[in-house]
């Protein structure tokens, strides 16, 4: 606007020599449309520099970025809680003999394996086979005299028919047969009795497994209400642990479960949560919890010290992400960097803001469950901001993603 004036001013002094004003006005147009054109020309220059240099400021502030990016993969993650614990039998037994004696020997040694039926140990048989004896020469006798009783009464109809005995005697006769078929019974109840018995000498496995400990030694006597033993059964076993109060609501029944015992370093055993303790103990504020494992090799003993992984969460052939790289912006939105690499630049790549739906998280990550593909690649570190289409550089980082935690 000065230039303008000042040439405004200018031919404001300046005045026509002819009487041809209108050549002068002529004139006085064309210069001003050629200066006014000078002014428009230098203008553009100004602006497109200032947009030319603030872009390439732009670009330079986005070039500077860096950020480290991992490749989406599908895996199988897990979230683990860890516990320890102690082995116990699935079922151990107190074994007692069902009558009394003098014990008098083992077939077997403490931690030997046994089968279902076989002989741990007996009380001496004498005493026994003495009542089993006497009790088969009583069944014997009675059922003789029954035999005898009931020819006698056979006769007694035939003669009662006949007209030769009178009828009191025929029913004397059938309560003699009555009396002593009673006393065969008796004396047949007290033959099974005494078989039982002769039976009962003998202390049997209860099932497949181990004997455990010997309580009683040969030579005492001993009555039904003694332990003379603990036998372990060989089968399932269970790891007993005590959880936190606050760390139940995590557990449920029928979850996997890894057992590690520093006896066996190179093999693992999997169980299930097979039992949570309904209520808490007060002293600890703990409750038991129990993982049947299977036992069919017998290596697990009762009071084993083990540890042990219960998987809570599951998941395979599953896409997961760090959950710090997931933007939130409210309610169910949820966005990751994505970066897709600029062929043509090495090294660089665009950011793209994508939209992605979630699943539930395991550990340190998140499962996604649609809006990526496999072997694309996402932001986990960024050294700025970022912005979506903006250009950035970026280094992948090798490693696996931590999907569990305790």
């Amino acid at each position: 606007m000065q230039i303008f004036n000042k040439i405004k001013s200018l031919f404001g002094k300046i005045k026509p020599k002819t009487t041809d004003s209108f050549e002068f006005h002529r004139t006085k147009k064309i210069v001003i449309i050629v200066l006014l054109g000078i002014i428009f020309l230098v203008g553009i220059f100004f602006l497109t520099k200032t947009i030319f240099f603030k872009k390439k400021n732009v670009e330079k502030e986005a070039a500077s970025i860096k950020v480290k990016v991992e490749k989406i993969r599908r895996g199988d993650y897990s979230q683990k809680y860890t516990v320890m614990g102690s082995i116990k039998g699935a079922i151990e037994n107190d074994l007692r003999f069902e009558i009394e004696g003098q014990l008098s020997k083992y077939n077997c040694k403490e931690g030997q394996k046994l089968s279902k039926g076989d002989v741990i140990a007996y009380i001496d048989p004498k005493d026994a086979m003495t009542k089993l004896s006497y009790a088969k020469s009583k069944f014997e006798s009675e059922r003789s005299a029954y035999y005898s009783a009931q020819q006698r009464l056979k006769v007694y109809e035939d003669l009662y028919k006949l007209k030769s005995i009178s009828e009191s005697k025929l029913i004397e006769s059938r309560y003699e047969v009555e009396s002593i078929r009673q006393r065969m019974e008796t004396a047949q109840a007290e033959l099974q009795l005494a078989q039982s018995n002769l039976t009962k000498t003998n202390l049997v496995a209860p099932s497949d497994g181990v004997l455990a400990h010997i309580i009683v030694q040969p030579g005492e006597f001993i009555t039904p209400n003694d332990v003379v033993a603990r036998f372990v059964s060989i089968g399932d076993a269970n790891f007993e642990v005590d959880v936190p109060e606050k760390d139940v609501n995590q557990l449920k029944l029928g979850l996997n479960t890894r057992i590690f015992l520093d006896s066996y370093p190179d093999k693992v055993f999997e169980g299930k949560v097979s039992e949570i303790a309904p209520t808490v103990k007060e002293k600890t504020r703990t409750v038991t919890v129990k993982i049947r494992l299977p036992n069919e090799e017998g290596l697990l003993r009762s009071g084993m010290f083990a540890r042990g992984e219960i998987l809570v969460i599951e998941s395979s052939d599953t896409i997961a992400v760090k959950g710090d790289s997931v933007i939130t912006l409210g309610g169910d939105v949820r966005l990751l960097p994505i970066l897709k690499p600029l062929p043509d630049k090495q090294g660089k790549g665009m950011i793209e803001f994508r939209q992605i739906k979630v699943g539930q998280n395991i550990g340190k990550s998140i499962i996604v469950l649609d809006g990526v593909q496999e072997g694309e690649y996402y932001v986990t570190e960024t050294s700025g901001e970022l912005n979506d289409g903006m250009t950035v550089e970026y280094t992948e980082s090798i490693g696996s993603q931590l999907m569990s935690s305790q």
